[in-house]
């Protein structure tokens, strides 16, 4: 943990070291549009937002407008102060936005606007120094407990970079279509320069058109084949089948929760099979055992890519398969656990939408200075607010 910085209260000015420390953050939230006239507007929209993600939502784990008005209510002077929170020169204080406020701009600042933002800084943060391919998952939720207007859950689509657990886009999914239809507005702003880009993603998306605008974009792709494509399937079954014969390519078995898990994997060469740029397919086995050696489990996945050579190697195939399904624990079930995000109930505009990009800015603020254990990170910067300006140094 990162150590604590108090800091004393301010009464007028502001703490240049600590506004510094903001200063990137603050700067891209300045480039989403406020909604608002000019005329009575008492806080900036950067402002609102900053108190709303790097005090609330990343301090404490506030779940809902309630939470985060209490919070943005209980702040420091000197964390206002360096926030940029305005002066009230009659109450020689800083002042803080209320819940209302706070509400009315999550309902209606732009969605589009925010994620890209947020998306994109968050992007340059975690691929500054990265070198070689970066791998993405994409991959849907339903918020359980949010409804649109048409009294359908609000599902969202999300890219996740596989090693830092960080999101780095997010669209909506229209009710009238699902998340197979919104790849191209999901991948459209991701930008790498270093490396080539390999996107990952579950069998839903294993199709002839999706196929086609990764590889469009200069993206690969390493997809699961299962059976919503039966010819694809077949022709892939029928290929690996002579492989199971043999010695596998790789290896590999891990030992968690009183089970023994082992998976084997084959690769060959995509030659004859329809599908889009296609130049390996692999088949995994897994299998799992418990302490006594007895086999509880075992099944095979089917996988097809547009990678070859060196970069489709057994083990990084298996790598990406594995670390596809990471964005239900990273990103999912740690939004669920640690905000509790399936049981709020906020509904209008597009106020479920903002919340959970502020959820995942403050996922990636933890994840980019090494913070694992997310729970534990709430609480302890809820015990001393300050503390958050420790992890606003990006």
């Amino acid at each position: 943990m990162p150590s604590c910085q108090t800091g004393a209260d301010l009464s007028s000015g502001h703490d240049q070291a600590g506004e510094n420390k903001a200063g990137r953050l603050l700067a891209m939230l300045r480039r989403v549009k406020d909604f608002r006239a000019a005329r009575g507007k008492t806080y900036n929209l950067d402002f609102v937002l900053a108190v709303a993600v790097a005090v609330v939502a990343t301090l404490a784990g506030a779940a809902n407008y309630r939470q985060i008005g209490r919070r943005a209510a209980d702040l420091p002077q000197s964390l206002l102060a360096q926030l940029g929170a305005p002066y009230d020169h009659f109450g020689a204080r800083y002042a803080a936005p209320s819940e209302s406020t706070i509400r009315d701009v999550l309902t209606n600042i732009d969605a589009d606007l925010l994620d890209l933002a947020v998306g994109a800084w968050l992007h340059d943060c975690a691929t500054r120094d990265r070198d070689g391919d970066l791998v993405i998952a994409l991959d849907g939720k339903v918020l359980r407990g949010a409804w649109t207007d048409k009294n359908k859950q609000v599902k969202l689509f999300a890219a996740m970079i596989h090693e830092e657990g960080v999101v780095v886009a997010q669209t909506l999914v229209p009710d009238d279509t699902n998340e197979i239809t919104q790849v191209e507005n999901l991948v459209k702003n991701l930008r790498y320069r270093r490396g080539k880009a390999v996107v990952t993603a579950d069998a839903a998306h294993t199709q002839f058109k999706t196929a086609i605008l990764l590889r469009t974009r200069g993206i690969d792709y390493v997809l699961t084949v299962k059976g919503n494509q039966p010819t694809l399937h077949r022709q892939v079954f029928e290929r690996c089948l002579p492989l199971l014969q043999q010695t596998p390519s790789h290896e590999e078995e891990e030992r968690s929760h009183g089970r023994i898990k082992r998976w084997a994997i084959w690769t060959t060469a995509a030659d004859g099979i329809r599908f889009p740029f296609a130049r390996t397919i692999a088949v995994i086995r897994r299998e799992e055992f418990d302490l006594e050696g007895n086999r509880l489990t075992k099944e095979y996945a089917f996988i097809i890519t547009s990678l070859r050579g060196w970069r489709a190697t057994p083990a990084a195939i298996h790598t990406h398969v594995r670390r596809h399904w990471e964005i239900e624990n990273e990103i999912h079930y740690t939004r669920d656990t640690a905000w509790r995000e399936d049981t709020c109930s906020a509904h209008t505009g597009n106020g479920p939408r903002n919340l959970s990009i502020l959820r995942n800015l403050a996922l990636g603020i933890f994840r980019l200075h090494g913070a694992t254990k997310i729970k534990a990170t709430l609480e302890y910067i809820a015990r001393d607010r300050t503390r958050a300006l420790n992890f606003l140094i990006t």
